[in-house]
């Protein structure tokens, strides 16, 4: 593993990117209270866990791509965009998501909603930073390859 200072553009999308991931399969999405009992749901059960899933499936997508390209000298291969857009992508990919399972079921929101909605922010957030850190030349710079002449 090679020694890296992360920027906080990495620490806001990896910290944000980590805690939705506990979030959206452990927070309660969900509440509904009837005659003194609550019943909790969580983001990936009920109307619309599909989405929630495939939510999932991007953001760990997306965190292990940060995580490769941060800690490791694991050569990743050249896309026709930066992989720091591809990574803004993916979290704006993982916030449509969310938003489709939010309108799924309008109603009854748990506070594990609102927690997972402001780490899906923070996720977007940090992902533009990181669009904004990326040198502007192309792809394989990002990677710390020299550009060449």
């Amino acid at each position: 593993m090679k020694s890296v200072k992360l920027s906080r553009s990495v620490q806001i999308t990896g910290v944000s990117g980590i805690l939705l991931l506990v979030g959206l399969l452990a927070f309660p999405w969900y509440s509904v209270s009837a005659f003194g009992v609550t019943a909790t749901g969580t983001a990936v059960q009920y109307d619309g866990s599909w989405a929630a899933i495939l939510g999932l499936i991007v953001l760990i997508a997306l965190l292990g791509t940060i995580a490769l390209r941060r800690f490791t000298s694991t050569e990743l291969p050249d896309l026709p965009i930066s992989w720091s857009a591809a990574e803004l992508y993916a979290a704006i990919t993982v916030a449509v998501f969310i938003a489709i399972k939010f309108l799924s079921h309008i109603g009854n929101f748990g506070w594990g909603f609102y927690v997972d909605v402001l780490l899906t922010i923070g996720l977007v957030y940090g992902a533009v930073q990181l669009t904004r850190d990326a040198p502007a030349n192309s792809a394989s710079s990002e990677t710390g390859a020299e550009p060449t002449t």
